[in-house]
């Protein structure tokens, strides 16, 4: 499920490399510190998380009501919406603190010019790409919530999705963005567990925990496979095929 929900995230990530302009040789060493930054992040979030469930059992309720909320607004967002990594509010804090210079630095995160320490955009797309993961994560960790409260599989679960971030984007970063109905689908899994989480008392009755896990995980398997397959044999009306863009793209 967390490597399910990790898929947003690439889209996220691609956005912030074509909006600060990263050349795509440091696209690897940013991803990796970015992801340590954030496995950190994480497991700061997921420890008070766990803490507050173990106190206060009723916020699995409002996490659940958040993850529905989230899964509509998702299913429901449009493309005027799309994420614009340059307005956002991490971003626009980095400029006004920190001495940031137009470019990358030649692959370095720190230089010096005129006798002064600069960071260069690399630095600030590492802290981006950490954030946002980190922002991505207030839906996901309370979704595996909604399947475990078990300390170890909230941890191990997050720790191996983020892990597995960078050769995820790699996988995907050319055929993500062609795949129309994917955030759909991932809207429907946030749906869903929150539902389960609302819903717990009375399901707890009719299901025991492992048939819920496999339930959970089957309905995730469903969703993310039909909304790929979905997009691949239904494209979005009036988005052309690529062979038109380049046919009516004109010549020099």
């Amino acid at each position: 499920m967390e490597k399910s929900l990790s898929i947003d995230n690439i889209f996220v990530f691609i956005l912030i490399f074509n909006a600060f302009r990263v050349k795509e040789i440091y696209y690897s060493r940013a991803l990796l510190f970015g992801v340590l930054m954030a496995i950190v992040f994480r497991i700061i979030f997921i420890t008070v998380g766990v803490e507050l469930v173990n106190r206060f059992h009723w916020i699995l309720y409002v996490f659940g009501a958040f993850l529905v909320y989230t899964g509509i607004k998702m299913f429901t967002a449009g493309d005027d919406e799309e994420f614009d990594p340059k307005a956002h509010p991490v971003y626009k804090w980095i400029k006004k603190v920190l001495p940031v210079v137009p470019h990358d630095g030649g692959g370095k995160y720190l230089i010096k010019e005129d006798g002064k320490r600069r960071y260069t955009m690399l630095f600030v797309v590492v802290v981006m790409l950490s954030v946002i993961d980190l922002v991505f994560a207030v839906d996901s960790i309370p979704a595996v919530m909604g399947i475990s409260t078990n300390k170890m599989v909230i941890y191990t679960s997050n720790i191996f999705a983020v892990l597995g971030l960078r050769s995820l984007f790699f996988l995907l970063r050319g055929a993500i963005t062609k795949f129309d109905y994917l955030q759909q689908g991932i809207a429907i899994v946030l749906i869903f567990i929150g539902a389960k989480m609302l819903g717990e008392h009375w399901i707890s009755q009719w299901l025991g925990k492992s048939q819920q896990v496999v339930l959970s995980l089957l309905v995730i398997v469903l969703c993310i496979t039909g909304s790929i397959v979905y997009s691949i044999l239904k494209k979005r009306k009036g988005v052309p095929d690529e062979d038109d863009k380049i046919a009516d793209t004109p010549n020099d």
